[in-house]
């Protein structure tokens, strides 16, 4: 199966190409309402790639386990067939499909026969053996290049899955937080507007600095936004260290009504952050029995494509949701001494308790 093994090799190297050129770079296919379906037929072709690339180097299947053979590469023959009827409907918008695409195509198909030729002709005949599952005698580097094809078909596969999915739920909610704090809302409001104490509490920031609007070059107004520097209003720069990075941005408060609430827009020109721009708010309420409720609100856009709304929307929205719900308790704990801060996330969302750090050592 050696030769079936480097044919297997040169067809996922030419697959990878077309996925990433074609399908990704200049169609756009799991961006376009139009393409779901195909891209949905791209994402079972990953899989069954990947099943013959841990298979075909490293099994020889005889006697009725002969049939896995035929299973796999009949999904396989399947799966092109179903490809080849959605792609005119799919990139009909597109004008079809271009001519390297329908050239890279022809080669794909010409090295599938191939595959199957030398698959086929290696194997044929181990039906007629009792029935097991034998090794190969493909060399090891093979196998283990093999490996790593069948690793980049799933890992490209579950992307495109999480891509879709993410499409399909829409755009992400607003994240919210709130927590009831015994105290007045101007003990608070002088408290939480401090921006030298706002890093003590709050997880998401290391520093804050307030700049002058008479600073030149200090700052990078996000495209369509007027130059804070002859706006009202009070410039800052933040900035989060992560893992030894730092992520450095701007914000401007929109809006003071002192006591009530406090709008604000921020934003980061550095390319590693996810984060490109947002707006958001925070509100202070007295309580009519006694004590007040402090809360925000906000969202932001992201970088990076749809690979950035995929990680915003699975990992990083829901760690921000935590870290703030977190930055909250601690704001309670630290500075109104509540040892176990009701702090309520989304909307609907029941209270959590968060203990303080003796309880948790």
């Amino acid at each position: 199966m050696t030769t079936a093994t480097l044919l297997l090799l040169v067809l996922g190297l030419l697959g990878a190409f077309d996925i990433a050129w074609f399908h990704t770079y200049k169609g756009r296919l799991v961006t376009r309402p139009e393409c779901q379906r195909e891209a949905w037929i791209h994402i079972a072709r990953g899989v069954v790639y990947a099943a013959q690339f841990l298979c075909v180097p490293n099994l020889r299947f005889t006697g009725t386990a002969y049939a896995v053979w035929l299973v796999l590469f009949g999904a396989d023959v399947t799966v092109a067939w179903l490809d080849a009827r959605e792609e005119p409907r799919s990139r009909a918008a597109q004008g079809g499909l271009s001519g390297g695409e329908y050239v890279m195509h022809l080669v794909l198909s010409v090295c599938v026969g191939a595959l199957l030729h030398a698959v086929f002709s290696t194997t044929w005949g181990d039906w007629r053996l009792p029935t097991g599952v034998l090794g190969s005698d493909v060399p090891g580097s093979l196998r283990l290049l093999a490996g790593g094809m069948a690793v980049g078909c799933l890992a490209v596969s579950a992307l495109e899955v999480l891509v879709l999915v993410e499409r399909r739920l829409g755009p992400p909610a607003p994240l919210h937080v709130r927590v009831r704090l015994p105290a007045t809302v101007e003990q608070v409001w002088n408290l939480t507007q401090d921006h030298r104490l706002h890093p003590d509490w709050d997880h998401r920031f290391s520093s804050i600095v307030m700049l002058h609007e008479d600073t030149q070059g200090a700052y990078t107004a996000p495209p369509g936004t007027p130059d804070p520097r002859i706006q009202t209003g009070t410039v800052m720069r933040y900035e989060k260290t992560v893992l030894g990075a730092s992520i450095r941005g701007f914000g401007r408060y929109k809006l003071h009504r002192p006591m009530r609430q406090s709008t604000f827009e921020f934003w980061s020109d550095q390319p590693h952050s996810l984060i490109a721009r947002g707006v958001g708010l925070w509100r202070y309420t007295a309580l009519p029995a006694g004590g007040m409720e402090f809360a925000t609100s906000y969202t932001y856009e992201v970088r990076w494509g749809a690979f950035g709304r995929v990680v915003d929307r699975f990992a990083f929205r829901p760690l921000f949701q935590w870290y703030t719900e977190q930055s909250f308790a601690r704001l309670a704990r630290r500075y109104f001494g509540v040892r176990r801060p009701r702090v309520l996330g989304r909307e609907g969302r029941k209270p959590r308790a968060f203990p303080t750090p003796l309880e948790t050592a």
